[in-house]
């Protein structure tokens, strides 16, 4: 069985400290180093700092403007490496490999990534995703910026 790869449009965000204040408000998400800045310097951190749920929204997203509503998330995983903060662009990018192109509604394993502006890695993820079979060009996705 042959692994078709593909690259998945890399997908730009900067989170801002309005966003992760209000998502910790919305997932009721009380950790102060998600809202205070002198809690986050308190604890190591350069300034409030992203959700971990957060990271893992952002490559919800991506997958999902990739696959343009043609596709289906199953799975999604991902594990943080360091602190993202806000006002700072992170890149979300990954491939997606299909296993099993003859299937009517093909399976992909996609490996995901965020990186910060110093090429750091921020998150890692996998997730596996659905979309029909199609012949012609992979899904696209617009990049957009938040």
């Amino acid at each position: 069985m042959e692994s078709l790869e593909q690259e998945i449009p890399e997908m730009q965000i900067m989170p801002t400290p309005g966003q992760i204040f209000m998502f910790s408000a919305i997932t009721w998400n009380r950790h102060h180093i998600h809202f205070s800045k002198d809690a986050a310097l308190a604890e190591g951190h350069a300034d409030v700092v992203v959700q971990r749920a957060l990271l893992g929204n952002f490559m919800a997203r991506h997958l999902g403007d990739w696959l343009g509503g043609r596709g289906q998330i199953l799975k999604l995983s991902w594990k943080v490496q360091k602190s993202a903060l806000p006002g700072k662009l992170l890149r979300c990018q990954g491939t997606a490999a299909n296993t099993d192109p003859a299937g009517e509604r093909p399976q992909l394993q996609c490996t995901l990534r965020i990186v910060d502006p110093t090429d750091a890695v921020v998150a890692t993820g996998a997730a596996i995703v659905t979309r029909p079979a199609e012949s012609g060009s992979p899904p696209t996705a617009p990049v957009r910026p938040g």
